[in-house]
């Protein structure tokens, strides 16, 4: 299980307090706002730039993406957010 998905469930359960996370619209799933963010630095990674505040092994650890570059797990985190925004749809 990745350290993402152990925080899903510790927020689910109450074990772990999320901050808020506010927008023009209300406020949003923290989570959400953590994949948008990430994706976006990963898109700046795999331009072959770097980013302030956080690294590639540090993105890739904690989705528990596979592949040496950027390029190649910015499509398995996209595929990651799919699933997170499937998962908030209401049934």
């Amino acid at each position: 299980m990745t350290p993402f998905q152990q925080a899903l469930i510790q927020a689910s359960e109450g074990q772990l307090q999320t901050p808020t996370v506010s927008s023009t619209n209300g406020n949003i799933n923290y989570f959400g706002y953590q994949l948008a963010v990430h994706k976006y630095n990963l898109g700046i990674m795999s331009a072959g730039m770097t980013c302030r505040g956080i690294t590639f092994t540090q993105i890739k650890k904690y989705y528990g993406l596979k592949g040496r570059t950027a390029k190649e797990c910015l499509p398995q985190l996209a595929q990651i957010m799919e699933s997170f925004k499937q998962a908030l749809q209401p049934s």
